[in-house]
């Protein structure tokens, strides 16, 4: 079916397009709450602590274009995702980057270029700022 275009339809907001450009299409981001680490040929992510929600599933980097990106997996179950945005902090807990949150189950983001490590933190929040679950990680990404 075509979506109808009226001029309210047709703008975009920056939300939208924000999470368009952070959306990837199911790829192989394999695993699930109850895995602890995961590597690829030239990257390794642990987690080294998850809270008490179970809505982010699992965070992995890796290398991809000559980039290290870093792949969000969703919770699977339900039509609609309690969440609003996915924060990303370094280790300083500064903010360095919020993903706004669609229905997709999957999020790339580009982090840098390797060879990259470091150690980040991801909240889940809802519509009132609430964080609703976390997630901190540590990465090592090579250049070969």
């Amino acid at each position: 079916m075509v979506p109808d275009h009226t001029p309210s339809s047709e703008a975009l907001s920056r939300r939208k397009i924000l999470a368009s450009s952070a959306v990837i299409g199911a790829t192989g981001l394999a695993g699930c709450s109850g895995d602890a680490s995961s590597d690829s040929p030239d990257c390794t992510t642990t987690a080294l602590e998850h809270g008490d929600g179970d809505v982010l599933q699992q965070a992995s980097a890796m290398i991809s274009d000559g980039s290290v990106a870093l792949l969000i997996s969703l919770e699977e179950s339900g039509d609609t995702l309690p969440i609003e945005s996915i924060l990303l902090k370094n280790s300083e807990g500064d903010l360095l980057n919020e993903i706004p949150t669609t229905d997709a189950r999957e999020y790339r983001l580009t982090i840098g270029s390797p060879p990259h490590h470091g150690r980040l933190t991801l909240l889940a929040e809802n519509d009132q700022s609430d964080e609703i679950d976390s997630m901190e990680i540590e990465y090592h990404c090579t250049d070969e």
